[in-house]
């Protein structure tokens, strides 16, 4: 499973975007509230997503703001993926 944000001008709703094997884009969700937006994931998987989100919710929503206003993330995402 793998996690992406990515910099959309136009959307208002900080979320983040789930792959799955080898399907792209199965499932979205917000970064403020956990919640599904659209696509689906089994309850195992959409669980350990909102838990992820829940532990991970400012540095995310960072790296969202950040991707929006045209900036590099990559400092934030190295210090990420340090806590996983």
């Amino acid at each position: 499973m793998k996690l992406k944000i990515y910099q959309e001008k136009g959307h208002q709703l900080p979320h983040i975007h789930i792959d799955y094997g080898n399907k792209n884009h199965v499932a979205s969700y917000s970064i403020e509230t956990g919640q599904r937006l659209e696509g689906s994931l089994s309850k195992k998987f959409d669980k350990d997503v909102v838990s992820w989100l829940s532990n991970n919710r400012e540095r995310v929503l960072e790296i969202w703001n950040t991707l929006q206003s045209g900036g590099s993330p990559t400092n934030l995402i190295s210090e990420l993926a340090a806590d996983v």
